[in-house]
């Protein structure tokens, strides 16, 4: 199923922060949202159902490489497509862009995450150990991750 993709701005960061609380053990909040959505090289795109904020995810570019700042989808509302949709418009509206590669961290841990970012081409490319910590009785490694645009 595919889900109507809008842009979000800086009056959409309260609800942005509501849902970064509902998905992070350290979530961001309302006032880190409205920064980020008001600089230019900021890219924030959601999915809303029934009129609330279900999902988005957030990019920033710059000298022409674009790195995912985070995704966040509704517990509710996982495994639904919600997030493969976000990922496919935000290639989408990167490459229109002339971005030439995307760039993020995953917990290793989150192998679903993980999984999802391989279906749209991103490989591994390193890792930060340790780096996750918070809500982890043990610490994990960051996964590496980009994808070139072909460009």
């Amino acid at each position: 199923m595919t889900h109507p993709v809008l842009v979000l701005r800086a009056d959409d960061a309260g609800r942005m922060s509501q849902l970064h609380m509902r998905c992070f053990d350290d979530p961001w909040s309302a006032m880190s949202f409205r920064g980020l959505l008001l600089d230019t090289s900021v890219l924030t795109l959601g999915v809303e159902l029934g009129g609330d904020l279900v999902a988005f995810v957030m990019a920033q570019t710059i000298a022409g490489e674009s790195d995912i700042l985070t995704v966040a989808t509704d517990p509710d509302q996982r495994r639904q497509g919600l997030a493969t949709t976000l990922i496919g418009a935000l290639i989408n509206r990167l490459g229109e862009r002339g971005v030439s590669r995307i760039t993020l961290d995953v917990a290793e841990d989150n192998a679903a995450a993980r999984a999802l970012y391989r279906s749209f081409g991103f490989t591994e490319d390193g890792r930060r150990p340790r780096y996750y910590t918070t809500g982890r009785d043990v610490p994990v490694d960051a996964v590496l991750m980009s994808r070139n645009m072909g460009l």
